[in-house]
């Protein structure tokens, strides 16, 4: 804590100097101080700000919901696999039923975000399937091997 300190006096005092600095070469006519008479406009309107920032925005908050979402299905998936292993019945009881269908007349700003936001999240979960697909398989080989001694037994 007295490091920061220390450090924020420091950055002050050099702060400080330099302004002294600069006033006293503008006393004393050491450099030249040209005045614009020219009229700058800006060539940004608000309008194209305002969708810069929207658009930024509508990024860093897809980033977020992909980091999240990422994380969610690589616990559903190394859950999945667990359940699979240990008690197949009870898996099946929690599989899901896909259903597609989308409206695309005339989409929003924020309708079209979400769709982004959703095909992102699609293919994030198929390259974490991906991924771990050689962990179901085996998984799914030492289930039906298991099934086998249990057929043999019986």
């Amino acid at each position: 804590m007295t490091l920061i300190i220390i450090i924020f006096f420091i950055a002050i005092a050099g702060a400080f100097g330099m302004l002294m600095f600069r006033n006293w070469e503008i006393q004393n006519n050491k450099i030249e101080i040209k005045e614009n008479k020219e009229k700058h406009i800006g060539e940004l309107s608000f309008k194209y700000l305002e969708s810069i920032f929207l658009h930024t925005i509508k990024h860093i908050i897809q980033w977020i919901i992909l980091f999240v979402v990422k994380l969610w299905f690589i616990i559903i998936t190394k859950s999945s696999i667990w359940l699979k292993n240990k008690l197949p019945k009870l898996n099946k009881f929690f599989k899901k039923k896909e259903v597609n269908g989308t409206d695309s007349r005339k989409i929003s700003f924020v309708e079209r975000a979400v769709i982004e936001s959703k095909i992102k999240i699609r293919k994030v979960k198929e390259k974490i399937k991906q991924d771990h697909a050689e962990e179901v398989k085996i998984l799914e080989e030492e289930i039906k091997v298991q099934e086998e001694k249990v057929d043999k037994i019986l």
